[in-house]
Parts: structure tokens; C-alpha cells; sequence
């Protein structure tokens, strides 16, 4: 009696669909993005040398198998916004002045980030329609581990720098709202409009980016000092500006001399949520500071955001939020509106929702670990975050070993709010070193 052989079967890979749909925080960038307000967001390094375009080129070839999520374009259908695969290739383009402009997001064949270059600087900008900077410093690592691989060097897959060559995972295109949604959760309490620094708006295509290095230690030894953390007493300093130029701004008709001071902090919602996407998956904290109460000090600032903060990070407060979105989006009554009536009306819940109601955006994404052997080649590393015409400026933050880098992009011709918050750390003692792009 024969015995017939088994057939091992062999587990097919998971392969993503030809086109699915936007994330719930992704679906509100395509109608209000604008050439002012790009809904980008930029990772640059400064390398130890010039950067070698071909071999950028051959390790953005290799590595994009492996975020088969990134390479999509953005396609209008009858009721939304859609994704679908994009088979054309992406190469670098030299870098320019002024940066993360002209969002082509929309247009046949439009990739939704890109890889720019020039000299010694290496730059990632991602559109905040398919990522946020979770997935986006995955992705930056793992093309600057994928580079200097192909020069020779020994990278180990470690620190955010992913294997090209291995299978992506369900859970990396997992829509992470809607999965930890919970129907039923109260809504949060909605805040009212904030006050904005006035000025005249540089033209359209500039972007005024200041940038100011100083050293970690010497920043967090002030930190220790008043009871802070960095991020808090980055936060309090802040406001602490934004307050004195209001008090000068009093004696100016204005209606927004009045308002609350308040500032839009992102928080990862997968240090609380056991997510691993790599598609959107952050919140954003709204410290506020009431100057129609009275003066504040720094360390009254400093106990105020704390104390907000923590309140803002309670996972009750996230799931208001994350239920509220998740359940607008799935309501009848939005899901049968026609995209171009949806667009307007998009645009008015981010007239309510959005810039409004924040005067500055203070975005820390924390310390850039590499591998040594990466790390040693490069000189800074630097984040530029989104602003609008509205809130005008906005503040990237980020430390690499004992450097730190604190990035203004504005769009408003004055430039009080970054001259005033780095003679503030100046005046603490602390040496920091000016760079700009000096439109």
C-alpha cells in the first residue's frame, strides 16, 4: 500500500488591496490642503559628506517593496477620497529653499512623499494624508540604512531601520482609529477660537524656516531647574512669548487680543494603544492658557500645561476623540453627500475644529536613534512641521545624541515669535547657534 506524500503548503504573503480608503484622520487634509498649508511634514539630515544621487535613487528602488502603503496616489471617487496603487517610479529631486510647498497630492501619477537632496542634506517629505511621523521616521530610517548600505557600510537592522527584503504585515495598513473606536463614548467638549500673532503673510511659495541647535544637557539641566520637562518647558516658553505679544497687541483694536493663548501638541497614540500601524495614528493635546485671568509666570505656565497635558493623555479623553471622528465619518448622513458637497463641508468642521482654535503648534518628536554606524555620518538632523496661513508658525523639536534642533517655519513676515523664544533660552544660560534659510 503506497503512502501518498503530503504537500506542504506554503503561507501566501498578504498582499494589499488595489485600493482602499483614507485613514479617519487622513480624510480631512485633501480639501483643506492649499499651496500655504501643504499638510507636509520634514525629516532632513546633515550628512557627513555629499550625497550620492545615484545611489539614493538605487536605495529608494529597493526599499519601496517594503511600504507598499507609501506608494500610493490619491484618487477622487463619487462619495471620498481613495487610494490607489501607484506603479510609477520615485525618484529624488535637488532640494529647495523653501520646502514643502506646491502639494501636487491629487494629480495622475502623484506620489504622496518625496525624497529631495542637495550637498550634505538629505530630506523626507511625507503628506499627512498617508502618515504621520510614526511611519514617516520608519521610513526615513530605513532609506538612510538602505544608503549607506549600498556604500559599503555594515547596517544593522535596528533602531526603526527595517529589513527591505521583508513582508509587510496587515497590521501596518490598519486603519488604527476606527479599530480602537468605541461607540457610544461621550464626545470631548469642544474649545472655542484662539488668539493668532497678527501680521502680513510672505508671499505665496515662501516659507521663513528658522532653526536653533543648542546642546540637550545644558537645555535639560534648565528643565531640571524649574520641575520640567523638556517638552513642558519647551511648551511654557512658548506661551510665555505668545503672552507678551498679546499684551502688546491690547492696545490695538483687534477681536482676537482677547482670546485664550492655546497650542496644538501631537501625541503618538501608539505609546497608549497597542497599534503598529504605519498609516496615521496621532492625537493632539490643547494646553490653554487664559490671559483674561491674569500675568502668568514661567512656572505657573509650566504647572499649567502639566496638569493639562496629563489630563489630555487620560485614554478616556483619546477615545472622545477617536469615537467622535471615526463615528462623523461613518454617519448616513455624511456618507451620502457627494464629494464636492463633502469638501465644503470638511472645510467648514476644520474651520470649527482646526486652526482656529490654536495659536502656535509645538510638535516634540523625541531623540533619533540610529545604529552607530550611521549615526557617526551624520552632523544634525532636523523636523519641519506643517503650519497655515491662520496659525502662521508652527515649532518642530528633535535631538540627535546631545544635539538638539528647534525648527521654526513661518509664514508671516514677522519673526518676533522665534526672536523672542530664542534670546528666552539665551538669557537661561544656554548657547544657541542660528541658522536660516534668510528670505
Amino acid at each position: 500500500m503506497s503512502v501518498e506524500p503530503r504537500v506542504k503548503r506554503v503561507k501566501k504573503p498578504p498582499v494589499m488591496p488595489p485600493w482602499y480608503a483614507l485613514d479617519h484622520a487622513a480624510v480631512i487634509y485633501p480639501p483643506t490642503m492649499s499651496e500655504r498649508s501643504p499638510a507636509f511634514f520634514r525629516i532632513q539630515a546633515t550628512l557627513d559628506r555629499p550625497v550620492n544621487a545615484e545611489l539614493l535613487a538605487k536605495a529608494m528602488r529597493n526599499i519601496a517593496p517594503r511600504f507598499p502603503y507609501y506608494h500610493v496616489e490619491l484618487r477622487r471617487g463619487f462619495f471620498w477620497f481613495y487610494f490607489e496603487k501607484n506603479e510609477l517610479p520615485l525618484k529624488p529631486i535637488v532640494d529647495s529653499a523653501y520646502p514643502m510647498q506646491k502639494p501636487e497630492a491629487g494629480r495622475r501619477g502623484a506620489h504622496l512623499y518625496r525624497v529631495r537632496a542637495y550637498s550634505d542634506r538629505l530630506a523626507l517629505e511625507v503628506s499627512h494624508v498617508i502618515t504621520d511621523g510614526g511611519g514617516g521616521f520608519i521610513l526615513f530610517k530605513t532609506l538612510l540604512g538602505e544608503y549607506y548600505r549600498l556604500r559599503g557600510v555594515d547596517v544593522p537592522y535596528t533602531d526603526g531601520i527595517w529589513d527591505p527584503k521583508s513582508t509587510p504585515e496587515p497590521h501596518e495598513w490598519e486603519d488604527s482609529f476606527a479599530a480602537y473606536s468605541e461607540p457610544g463614548t461621550p464626545t470631548p467638549v469642544r474649545q472655542g477660537p484662539a488668539y493668532h500673532v497678527p501680521g502680513k503673510l510672505l508671499p505665496k511659495g515662501h516659507l521663513r524656516i528658522t532653526t536653533g541647535r543648542l546642546s540637550v544637557a545644558a537645555l535639560l539641566a534648565v528643565c531640571k531647574a524649574h520641575s520640567a520637562t523638556m517638552t513642558e518647558y519647551l511648551t511654557a516658553l512658548l506661551f510665555s512669548v505668545l503672552q507678551d505679544m498679546q499684551e502688546e497687541e491690547r492696545g490695538v483694536r483687534s477681536r482676537f487680543r482677547n482670546l485664550p493663548l492655546r497650542i496644538e501638541i501631537p501625541a503618538d497614540m501608539r505609546k497608549i494603544f497597542p497599534s503598529k500601524t504605519m498609516r496615521n495614528f496621532s492625537l493632539f493635546l490643547e494646553p490653554t492658557l487664559d490671559t483674561r485671568l491674569q500675568r502668568f509666570s514661567l512656572d505657573e505656565i509650566i504647572r499649567l500645561t502639566r496638569s493639562q497635558m496629563a489630563l489630555g493623555l487620560f485614554k478616556g479623553e483619546l477615545l472622545r476623540i477617536i469615537t467622535r471622528n471615526v463615528e462623523a465619518a461613518r454617519s448616513i448622513f455624511i456618507r451620502a453627500l457627494p464629494l464636492p458637497i463633502k469638501n465644503v463641508f470638511m472645510r467648514f468642521l476644520s474651520s470649527i475644529f482646526g486652526d482656529r482654535m490654536f495659536s502656535s503648534v509645538l510638535s516634540n518628536v523625541g531623540p533619533m536613534r540610529l545604529p552607530e554606524v550611521v549615526a557617526s555620518r551624520i552632523r544634525f538632523v532636523d523636523v519641519l512641521v506643517n503650519t497655515s496661513p491662520v496659525i502662521k508658525q508652527a515649532v518642530g523639536i528633535i535631538s540627535f545624541g546631545d544635539r538638539l534642533s528647534i525648527t521654526f517655519g513661518s509664514l508671516c513676515e514677522r519673526s518676533d515669535v522665534e526672536r523672542h523664544f530664542f534670546r528666552r533660552l539665551v538669557k537661561e544660560g544656554i548657547h544657541v547657534s542660528i541658522e536660516s534659510n534668510d528670505i
